[in-house]
């Protein structure tokens, strides 16, 4: 378990703090009004204030939340899926289960596998960079009436852009193949993550995205002697290596035919391929301060702040304010 910090635990500014992702050019990075600047570690309770400070010379207004989620995904209403549903409660994702809009339809089956959730893929691509060109990527599902895999966890998001025919092999032993000479393959530049929870009312998937960081590193979350990025209390560390890449309503699907960015489709925990409507970063409900007006040259207080286990704390706002948590977290009792 993760040494437990104290005094500053993440600061943030809107507008000028800033995250990257794989596939952000080299030199470039993005600066978000709002962000997700700390989130409370696996086993563990914070306690704490949340201190903004505004000298950008003018009044600014400020959103603060405590969200359990990256994104909350909107499905497309159940009567306008392929095939068609009556209710968000046709479509089942459990809790902590993994959904994905990561596909890839392949073609030339072979070898032994029937392509089991859990194992995993593995391919070159030469145009990467070199770190990156050995490509893994791990099987949620496969949909073998369209011979299309379901992956999460890619290890680059642009693994299948690729400029040639290319194998794949499963480490169950099957291999399949994609590129120009098998008609109707290619794969999408897709999110993969973790499911927090699903509203079946509103059909809503509150997602923890695997390429997000902040004092978390998201994709080894739930793992509590690793999901922690800085130790000994170095709050530059846990605060100035943000890194995410947002789920979108469209994502690029690279193939040899030609680009295309179709509607992003997420994948429910039968194998059901939804369409998503629309990706927001809270939902009204978790709000704990909204358009709060703060004066020029003055310091706003929130006080007496309790973050449980894989709560965040989420800030927006257009004007570049200082956000500073300031607190300790100590051991948690969790659910055996």
């Amino acid at each position: 378990m993760a040494v437990k910090q104290n005094g500053v635990l993440a600061c943030f500014t809107p507008t000028v703090t800033p995250y990257v992702n794989l596939t952000t050019a080299s030199g470039t990075s993005v600066t978000p009004n709002g962000f997700n600047f700390y989130t409370c570690p696996g086993a563990t309770m914070m306690s704490g204030k949340l201190v903004i400070n505004n000298a950008t010379g003018g009044a600014a207004t400020v959103d603060v939340a405590i969200v359990d989620q990256t994104e909350a995904i909107q499905l497309t209403a159940a009567g306008s899926q392929t095939p068609a549903g009556t209710a968000f409660s046709d479509y089942v994702f459990t809790t902590n289960s993994y959904t994905t809009s990561v596909q890839a339809d392949v073609a030339n089956l072979g070898g032994t596998s029937t392509f089991a959730g859990g194992e995993t893929l593995s391919w070159t691509n030469s145009g990467l960079p070199s770190a990156y060109q050995s490509c893994t990527a791990t099987i949620v599902y496969w949909d073998s009436s369209n011979t299309r895999l379901w992956l999460r966890n890619m290890s680059h998001p642009l693994g299948f852009e690729l400029s040639g025919d290319t194998n794949f092999t499963s480490s169950g032993g099957g291999t399949c193949s994609a590129g120009p000479t098998y008609a109707g393959t290619g794969g999408t530049a897709g999110n993969s993550g973790r499911v927090r929870h699903y509203d079946s009312r509103r059909g809503v998937i509150y997602f923890q995205n695997y390429e997000f960081k902040n004092n978390l590193n998201y994709s080894v979350l739930y793992d509590v002697a690793s999901e922690v990025r800085e130790l000994n209390n170095n709050t530059p560390g846990r605060c100035f290596g943000n890194e995410h890449r947002p789920v979108a309503t469209t994502v690029t699907r690279y193939a040899a035919a030609g680009n295309t960015t179709p509607t992003t489709e997420f994948i429910d925990s039968t194998g059901k391929e939804l369409l998503i409507a629309s990706v927001s970063e809270t939902v009204a409900e978790q709000f704990i301060l909204k358009n709060q007006s703060i004066a020029d040259n003055s310091t706003f207080e929130l006080n007496g702040l309790v973050l449980g286990t894989y709560q965040s704390l989420y800030i927006t706002s257009s004007a570049a304010v200082s956000a500073t948590l300031i607190g300790f977290e100590e051991t948690a009792e969790v659910a055996s």
